[in-house]
C-alpha cells in the first residue's frame, strides 16, 4: 500500500502543475480575445475536476467508514440477544393500587379487569396515555392498577407484569397461586347470554 501510495500521490500533485504551464503556453500562443477566454474557462473547468479528483483520492487514502465502527453482523446479533440486559425492577403495589387480570379487552383503551382485593371485584380499567401504542395488554394479562377514591368502579392500569414477574410476585405471596381464568371467565359470561329452553317433545 505504501509503495503503490507515494507514485500516486506525486501524479496528483504534479498533473495540476503541469496543466497550468500548458495553459500559459497556449494563451501565449493565441493571439484573439475569444481563443484566450475560451481558454481560460477550460482551464478552470479542468483545474476543478483535478481539485476535486485530489481531494477524492486521499480521502480513500484517510478515510475510516464511521457506520461500520459499531455495526456488522455480530453487533446486529447481539442488539437482538436481550439476555444478558439488566431486568427491571418488580414493582409492588402502593396505596391506593391493586393487582389484577384482564378478564375482557373492550377496546379503546378500556379493559375489565379483576382485582385482587378482599372482595374480587372487577372494575372498568383505562390504559394509561403513556403506556398506549407503546405496551401491548392482552386477555389474561396481570397488571397493576392505580384505584380512584370517588370512582370505585373504575380504574387505570398503570403496569404490565411479564410472565417471570408474576411467577416472582407468586412467590412474594404478593398473588395468589390460582387466579380467575381469563378465558373461562369471558366464557361463563357469554354462556349466561344464553336462552334455554325446556321444552319436552311429547307435549307437542
Amino acid at each position: 500500500m505504501e509503495k503503490t501510495a507515494a507514485p500516486a500521490a506525486n501524479i496528483v500533485v504534479e498533473a495540476p502543475k503541469q496543466l497550468a504551464k500548458d495553459a500559459e503556453w497556449l494563451l501565449r500562443r493565441c493571439t484573439k480575445p475569444s481563443q484566450k477566454e475560451y481558454l481560460k474557462i477550460v482551464q478552470a473547468v479542468l483545474m476543478g475536476f483535478l481539485v476535486m479528483g485530489f481531494v477524492g483520492y486521499f480521502t480513500k487514502l484517510i478515510h475510516i467508514p464511521i457506520n461500520n465502527i459499531i455495526g456488522g453482523r455480530a453487533f446486529k446479533r447481539g442488539k437482538s440477544d436481550t439476555s444478558g440486559q439488566d431486568k427491571r425492577e418488580l414493582v409492588f403495589k402502593e396505596d391506593l393500587q391493586e393487582y389484577a387480570q384482564v378478564t375482557k379487552v373492550l377496546g379503546n383503551g378500556r379493559m375489565e379487569v379483576q382485582c385482587f382485593d378482599k372482595e374480587n371485584k372487577k372494575r372498568l380499567g383505562h390504559i394509561r396515555g403513556a403506556m398506549r401504542k407503546k405496551v401491548w395488554i392482552n386477555l389474561g394479562d396481570y397488571v397493576l392498577v392505580s384505584l380512584r377514591e370517588f370512582q370505585d368502579q373504575k380504574c387505570d392500569i398503570v403496569q404490565k407484569y411479564s410472565d417471570e414477574e408474576v411467577s416472582n410476585l407468586r412467590k412474594a405471596e404478593q398473588l395468589p397461586e390460582k387466579s380467575a381464568n381469563a378465558g373461562d371467565a369471558q366464557q361463563e359470561e357469554e354462556d349466561d347470554d344464553l336462552v334455554e329452553f325446556d321444552l319436552d317433545i311429547d307435549e307437542l
